[in-house]
């Protein structure tokens, strides 16, 4: 490598198509055109005097030289996103967009609830809830708050909270009736993860307990699973919901299946950047939703 200075912008556009492997998706991740997206490698390749990415018909595979100069174009992102955080939190009322990360559970069962509770006390707060399966890196700034089943290991992240849902198994109220309770594991007609989600709970916990589990409806969206318990095809495990005892969750067309045992409750952590936890909007959010879990439990 040569002593060419790299800019931050050259650091975003780099790091776009690293992570897609594609210059039309960096293109669209940007906001930009892909001849641009294109131009800027090329020009950067130039600077350098290394080739950065191999071009082929499925896309844009790193180079060696690029897996080196991962780390620190990462790093640059890191920066840019606490700075755009910090710059965001100074001189600001309590308004403006939170943006949390879950698992689509949470989403569903906590954070949608959370919502209407939130507009009540906080009205100039808007939530963005990203429901994904995968991490957000909040480092980075790919949401400003994210509620983890794992205590995180990134020394830039904070665990604000530390709390836990109890699991309960949800179905239809004709399903209901068509088992006689307390029932067992093996009584129900299971509905869960499908593939590529196959590990995701609470289906490894299902394929433990039940032998040949094989579940009578999967999918890899949990709103469709929730969809076909509603419908009636079959029983599944749900976080209680925020509201589970309020006329909305009993109007939702579920009701909750006694299997004669307790199912150990789930932990879970309330997480931010570091450089966050102290962003009035991001405070507020997280305080307001540590009193609504207390309020749960």
């Amino acid at each position: 490598m040569n002593n060419t200075k790299l800019s931050w912008q050259d650091a975003q556009v780099f790091l776009a198509v690293a992570e897609h492997q594609s210059f039309s998706a960096a293109a669209k991740v940007l906001g930009v055109a892909q001849p641009t997206i294109s131009r800027h490698i090329q020009q950067l390749e130039g600077n350098l005097k290394q080739q950065l990415f191999e071009r082929g018909k499925h896309g844009a595979k790193a180079t060696e030289a690029a897996i080196k100069l991962m780390p620190a174009a990462e790093q640059m992102a890191k920066w840019a996103a606490e700075f755009n955080r910090q710059a965001l939190g100074v001189g600001k009322a309590v308004s403006g967009v939170v943006k949390i990360a879950a698992s689509p559970g949470v989403a569903v069962e906590q954070l949608a609830p959370f919502a209407a509770r939130l507009l009540t006390l906080e009205p100039d707060i808007t939530l963005e809830i990203s429901s994904s399966i995968d991490h957000i890196d909040l480092t980075r700034g790919g949401a400003d708050v994210a509620i983890r089943t794992q205590y995180p290991n990134e020394s830039e992240l904070v665990v604000m909270h530390r709390a836990s849902s109890q699991p309960i198994v949800v179905a239809s109220q004709a399903y209901a009736d068509s088992v006689k309770q307390p029932c067992t594991w093996q009584d129900l007609k299971w509905v869960t993860w499908s593939s590529p989600y196959l590990n995701v709970t609470p289906r490894p916990i299902l394929e433990k307990l039940i032998d040949n589990f094989e579940p009578v409806f999967s999918s890899d969206d949990y709103l469709v699973q929730k969809a076909a318990v509603i419908s009636g095809v079959g029983a599944m495990i749900v976080g209680k919901p925020i509201g589970f005892e309020s006329p909305n969750f009993k109007n939702s067309g579920l009701v909750e299946i006694d299997i004669g045992v307790t199912i150990p409750p789930a932990e879970f952590y309330i997480v931010c950047a570091k450089s966050m936890q102290q962003v009035p909007r991001v405070r507020v959010v997280i305080e307001r939703l540590i009193e609504v879990l207390e309020d749960q439990g």
